[in-house]
């Protein structure tokens, strides 16, 4: 069984994480896992993510191709309709993927923890061409979170770059994650 069978590649992989509080509550936040020498991915303290992974000490990465679910899992709480469960943790019911992963934090460094692949599913094999759009919503997102944590001007710029990208380059799903981007900004 190996990640790549996953669709989790070499390199930073985004996917959407989901985990679940010790009191149930479900969550989906997207990460990007960084498989180099060892598999990882680096969490912000403060997380619903990081506290449920520390409470359960597992996490489902699931592949998806919908770039509003990004940006929806990113500034905001999906729905239970969302998700089902699998050995008691919620998987997204559009993931064409998903990858279950035992987590143990790193001795030097709590933010970094490391996965440990226990088992996965191929639900869709679908073929899709690279659309610059979609990638340009994931970048945007990213951007967007580390905004809302710092208040740093930069992301804001960056932001305004990947939409022109994606007015040009993506497709309805595209416009619609940027405007609900656009729309948490403004909040």
């Amino acid at each position: 069984m190996k990640l790549h069978n996953f669709g989790i590649q070499d390199g930073i992989s985004e996917v959407i994480a989901t985990t679940i509080s010790k009191e149930g509550e479900l969550n989906a936040a997207p990460i990007g896992i960084i498989s180099d020498d060892i598999t990882h991915v680096r969490l912000y303290p403060d997380t619903h993510t990081y506290s449920n992974i520390r409470a359960t000490k597992k996490l489902v990465a699931n592949v998806v191709s919908d770039p509003l679910l990004f940006v929806l899992s990113a500034l905001g709480d999906l729905g239970e309709r969302e998700f089902y469960v699998v050995d008691g943790l919620p998987v997204l019911r559009c993931a064409d993927v998903w990858a279950l992963f035992k987590c143990e934090e790193d001795r030097q460094d709590s933010s970094l923890i490391h996965l440990h692949l226990i088992r996965g599913k191929v639900i869709r094999k679908s073929v899709r061409a690279i659309n610059r759009g979609t990638n340009a919503v994931i970048e945007a997102t990213v951007h967007a979170t580390r905004y809302a944590a710092t208040k740093d001007g930069k992301y804001l710029k960056w932001i305004e770059h990947y939409e022109d990208v994606v007015r040009k380059c993506g497709g309805a799903r595209e416009k619609e994650a940027m405007k609900k981007l656009r729309e948490f900004l403004k909040e």
